[in-house]
């Protein structure tokens, strides 16, 4: 009698974990029957997100999910995110995919899964074409204005201990010394050569070699094995086609690093 109460107890006590749990997101199979796919994309974080003059989402990301919904052959219901609530849309299953920019680390993934990196924010030098440097050995002569104790004043440092670097208080300083001629060469993040060339046609930033890049990653909720291998395909196939750098050269500025990680 015990014994039979106590398994009466235990499956009360288990339906009721079971209905407290947040519902799963739906798999592969699930958003194509749906006919639709839940992804979220930032509005704040241009090139990545941003509100566009129509006020409607543009950027990197934003083309991301379209791709993505294009090749499953489902709608799109995009849902503006910030970095605040992009994790917890995913496990409450208020979307399906994030596609923000997001960094993948060990604390995170223990909430969600993460793809492949499909682009990457990078540091590194950028001049005129004229100017022929490829590798921090290069750098002999040029003049490179660098915010002081940036990671990119740390790196230049390192490994080109004899080039001519001059530092500035912040990345603004340095982008105005070179701007004005001050310096040669600007060490900065790729958004920024791409912004300087975006607002004056006449600047060359196109870059010289890279120096450090962070990968960014699509998030789902975990326990979706089909999307997360089907996403893994796809990032694949737009990595080896080019569509994936050619994404990034449109809205960053430059290709992808080479070479690019995968899982």
């Amino acid at each position: 009698m015990l014994k039979h109460l106590l398994r009466i107890i235990s499956a009360v006590f288990l339906a009721g974990l079971l209905s407290a749990a947040p519902s799963a997101a739906a798999d592969l199979q699930a958003i194509i029957s749906s006919g639709k796919i839940r992804i979220g994309v930032p509005i704040d974080v241009p090139p990545f997100g941003s509100v566009d003059a129509n006020k409607e989402a543009a950027g990197l990301d934003v083309d991301m999910a379209k791709k993505i919904a294009e090749a499953l052959g489902v709608k799109l219901e995009i849902q503006q995110i910030t970095g605040a609530n992009r994790i917890p849309y995913l496990v409450t299953d208020r979307l399906d995919v994030v596609i923000a920019a997001m960094g993948a680390t060990p604390e995170r993934a223990l909430q969600i899964s993460f793809t492949s990196p499909y682009a990457a924010l990078s540091i590194g030098v950028f001049g005129p074409d004229s100017i022929a440097v490829k590798s921090p050995a290069d750098l002999t002569d040029q003049t490179v204005a660098v915010a002081r104790g940036t990671t990119q004043d740390l790196k230049l440092t390192e490994l080109a201990p004899n080039a001519k670097l001059q530092r500035y208080d912040d990345d603004a300083a340095a982008a105005a010394a070179f701007l004005s001629g001050q310096a040669q060469l600007l060490a900065t993040a790729d958004v920024v050569a791409k912004d300087m060339m975006d607002k004056d046609p006449k600047v060359q930033l196109k870059p010289k070699f890279i120096l450090e890049f962070s990968p960014c990653y699509i998030g789902i909720q975990q326990g979706n094995p089909e999307l997360l291998h089907w996403l893994n395909t796809y990032i694949h196939i737009s990595m080896l086609d080019g569509s994936l750098s050619a994404l990034s050269e449109k809205w960053i500025g430059t290709p992808l690093p080479k070479p690019f990680p995968s899982f």
